[in-house]
């Protein structure tokens, strides 16, 4: 049986609006699972809730079953790929991968361009360089998840391909969530489908359903 990250029972509120209230997702080792929704309906807070990064009065997260403890950040079982500064701004990008125990090999065999920026800092390297090296130590760190926020933010369209590619190849040993404004791609690699929208998440079969729901109009997603 696969490792099974499940989380429900999330709610908050900011300013007596409830961002979330009937959340339910569920992701398996082996599938990538593609979350929706509209700027501002909280799809990077439930991931930073589900990562651990952002303590809440209700949440359930539990992996096989077994509900994730206060603490569950130490036993590193989620990777999360937040929206910007992955990377601390006084780290090289090679001491970052000796952090995380990610062997550069691996990245160079993939992306050889990368070689001459191995010893650069985040400020020094481009926007989309950035996010080829922070997703790739995400996808290659330990544990069993990973948390995908935006991961084609300033990509090229041929490194979104290669980082489809990595992504779709990642999944053989662990579960994807993944997250973007750009909902073609995510739709493309995605074997499960959710769209939080209202403070709830649904399960999406078709483009019908995003349509219905409110996300697409005239076959675009609406920001």
């Amino acid at each position: 049986m696969k490792d099974r990250l499940e989380f429900d029972s999330i709610e908050v509120s900011f300013g007596g609006h409830k961002l979330l209230s009937s959340i339910y997702m569920v992701c398996t080792v082996g599938k990538i699972t593609g979350l929706l929704g509209r700027n501002g309906c909280g799809k990077t807070t439930l991931m930073k809730i589900v990562f651990g990064a952002m303590p809440v009065d209700q949440k359930s997260v539990r992996v096989n079953g077994r509900s994730l403890g206060l603490n569950y950040l130490s036993e590193r079982l989620i990777s999360y790929l937040p929206q910007s500064d992955l990377i601390p701004p006084y780290f090289t990008v090679r001491k970052a991968f000796l952090l995380f125990g990610v062997d550069e090999r691996d990245l160079l065999d993939l992306f050889p361009e990368v070689r001459e920026m191995m010893d650069l800092k985040p400020s020094e390297v481009s926007g989309g360089y950035l996010r080829i090296f922070e997703t790739f130590l995400v996808l290659k760190s330990k544990g069993s998840f990973c948390l995908l926020d935006e991961p084609f933010t300033g990509l090229t369209p041929l490194y979104m391909d290669k980082m489809k590619d990595l992504i779709s190849a990642t999944r053989s040993t662990k579960g994807i969530i993944v997250s973007d404004h750009m909902y073609k791609h995510v739709t493309e690699i995605s074997d499960d489908l959710y769209l939080l929208a209202n403070g709830q998440t649904y399960r999406v079969m078709n483009d019908e359903q995003l349509i219905s729901l409110g996300y697409l109009g005239d076959s675009k997603p609406i920001a």
